[in-house]
């Protein structure tokens, strides 16, 4: 009894050691292949198309374990192992597309990412080939924009907008490059836009779509076309007027300008419309607010509290005839008086 029972506690002394090391093997294998050793299999691919371009990983620092993706990779059980990825930059393809490797790509595995080019795998206990299981090197896919804008009324605007802000799936970004810009493949909006100082100029919901392909687009933003019509009392146009226009806040910036011929003078585009003009003309100074964009045309008429600046013309006319009609009886009456006698009659 006393040796049956020595025996029955060995037993398990001895199972207690070997059964974590038999868990622990079958751990080891499970999912990968059987063998000696066994086997595990990691399909990597790329979010590159193979008609866009080669993208070439190395395994473990070897120069001979070179592979374009996508590629299975056959380790041994229980390893780890490094993955590379050495092409950084995929560009002249025929999509118009450029790949690159920076701060927005990273290995992808699940919601998992590795920022690092040059990746560590997981302990080799499993396979990592079932669709929902590959590593995937996720390269910033961009693609061009070309931007230009115009006023309310869809005229080009100039200068530019000294920024315009985008919103985006990565966040916000701020710019004032427009032409052949690369940015990432996605929706972008455009939320601001900031022209002669003032922000808040874009209207309504405005869309940089580079989701398929490079974009060429027009923004409209919040700027009116704006004159000023000086006339007096009679409606005639006043010439050599001079108007001061202030810009609405934050701007608050004055120019000056003189009417021309016709009493009128251009102001350019106005950002957000309200602005506040002053006319100073042979002693009289009229101050006003207007808002170019509820002004017909853009065009603000201010009467002065004068008259008669068609009259100076008409006078003029009436003297100048009476001067002539004078100048012409005087020459007839004088090649009258200067005629010579007849001849006398023998």
């Amino acid at each position: 009894m006393r040796s049956r029972g020595t025996i029955t506690v060995l037993t398990l002394i001895v199972a207690a050691i070997l059964a974590p090391l038999f868990i622990t093997n079958v751990h080891a294998i499970q999912g990968c292949k059987p063998g000696t050793p066994p086997t595990c299999y990691l399909y990597a691919q790329t979010n590159v198309p193979s008609a866009e371009g080669s993208v070439i990983v190395r395994q473990d620092g070897n120069n001979a374990l070179e592979y374009p993706l996508p590629h299975l990779f056959a380790f041994t059980n229980g390893t780890t192992h490094s993955l590379e990825v050495l092409t950084l930059t995929v560009s002249g393809t025929p999509s118009g597309a450029r790949y690159l490797w920076d701060s927005k790509a990273a290995w992808t595995w699940h919601t998992l990412q590795y920022p690092n080019a040059n990746m560590t795998t997981p302990l080799m206990i499993y396979n990592y080939t079932l669709p929902n299981d590959q590593f995937t090197a996720q390269f910033d896919k961009q693609f061009q924009y070309t931007l230009t804008f115009t006023d309310y009324n869809g005229a080009a605007l100039s200068p530019a907008p000294a920024s315009i802000t985008l919103s985006g799936p990565t966040g916000a970004l701020t710019t004032s490059a427009y032409s052949g810009q690369w940015l990432q493949a996605a929706s972008w909006s455009v939320v601001d836009a900031k022209w002669e100082g003032i922000p808040g100029l874009v209207i309504g919901a405005q869309t940089i779509d580079l989701t398929n392909g490079p974009v060429t687009k027009s923004i409209q933003l919040a700027v009116y076309p704006a004159s000023v019509k000086v006339v007096d009392l009679n409606n005639n146009p006043v010439s050599g007027a001079n108007v001061t226009v202030t810009f609405a806040p934050p701007n608050s910036t004055s120019v000056s300008h003189l009417t021309g011929s016709q009493g009128t003078v251009g102001l350019g585009d106005i950002p957000l419309g309200p602005y506040t003009a002053r006319v100073t003309y042979q002693g009289q100074d009229v101050k006003w607010s207007e808002d170019a964009s509820a002004t017909p045309g853009g065009v603000s008429t201010i009467t002065l509290n004068i008259s008669g600046t068609t009259s100076a013309p008409v006078v003029s006319a009436v003297v100048l005839l009476t001067i002539f009609g004078v100048a012409l009886f005087l020459i007839l009456l004088a090649i009258k008086v200067r005629k010579p006698p007849p001849p006398p009659t023998i």
